[in-house]
């Protein structure tokens, strides 16, 4: 039971988030964002999300990496032979025939999963995560900020395998042409590279924040899960233009089904973190949200996923 309270500071009572209810928004985050990376891209994805995400944060950093240098030459970030020409000068274990490379696709498959799917993860979630991290950066636990970091990972993993810029290309079709599908791309490497920059700090929070007997080696085992995760995905799915968007209600339904399954898996380590926290002091998330005395934006982020 979560202990409803505030803490007196002045002779003025001041609204503290208990820990058990400060791990509310991530567990719904981590659930949430599975559930429609798999509604919007199928069972495939939600498999892959189960696979990689938990240490995906230098796939996700290589890929944005890649689209800061592809925008800032004034091109689309497309995929394919264009990623190749930068994977080859850092997966130097694998030769042009060993990488799934694939072609740009030339057709403009896109629908309004994929439009709802790209919203979701380049103009909401990128500021809300930098909006939690901010708030919680001195007191979120070391378990919470791993837990967060697999929270953004669920959802910058799929934006770092499709490029989607079919969707620049044909919303430049209808207004702006090359100029629009440029600043299309731009708006997304700005949302994937924000995306991993803050799973990347939270994570090495995380690290200093643990109190390991030997930090040394959990540190040298988070890089080599790292290395592995990220060279493991990259070679088995690099970034294409392709489309991982479900196309069907069958698959929509298949992609809902498996999101929710692997949504509880990656969010068991934040579901863990609120049970071990169950009798921390402070407000409950509906207490804390009728707080008055601290800004409306954080409170939204106690409940927001």
């Amino acid at each position: 039971m979560v202990v409803n309270s505030t803490f007196p500071v002045n002779g003025t009572a001041v609204c503290e988030l208990s820990p058990h209810a400060a791990c509310f928004s991530t567990v719904l985050g981590t659930i949430v964002g599975t559930i429609i990376s798999g509604v919007t891209g199928g069972l495939a994805v939600s498999f892959i999300i189960v696979c990689f995400a938990w240490f995906a944060t230098l796939r996700i950093l290589l890929v944005g990496l890649w689209q800061v240098g592809v925008v800032l030459l004034l091109k689309p970030t497309r995929g394919g032979k264009q990623w190749y020409g930068f994977a080859r000068h850092i997966i130097y274990l694998m030769d042009e025939g060993d990488l799934v490379r694939g072609e740009e696709t030339s057709s403009d498959d896109v629908d309004i999963l994929g439009w709802f799917g790209w919203v979701w993860s380049v103009c909401y979630a990128p500021p809300i995560q930098v909006l939690w991290l901010v708030t919680n950066w001195s007191s979120a636990s070391p378990s919470l900020l791993f837990a967060r970091s697999l929270c953004v990972s669920v959802v910058a993993l799929p934006l770092s395998m499709d490029t989607r810029a079919r969707y620049g290309r044909a919303l430049g079709k209808k207004i702006g042409g090359k100029v629009t599908e440029w600043l299309f791309s731009v708006v997304t490497t700005v949302g994937l590279v924000t995306l991993g920059v803050i799973s990347a700090i939270e994570l090495g929070m995380y690290a200093v924040k643990h109190s390991s007997s030997s930090k040394t080696l959990m540190i040298t085992e988070m890089v080599f899960l790292l290395l592995v995760f990220g060279w493991g995905s990259l070679v088995g799915f690099p970034p294409l233009d392709v489309p991982l968007t479900a196309t069907s209600l069958r698959q929509v339904k298949h992609g809902f089904v498996t999101g929710c399954i692997a949504g509880v898996i990656m969010a068991a380590l934040s579901m863990v973190e609120m049970d071990e926290s169950a009798r921390s002091p402070g407000l409950s998330v509906l207490d804390y949200i009728k707080c008055q005395s601290i800004p409306w934006w954080e409170r939204a982020l106690a409940v927001l996923p």
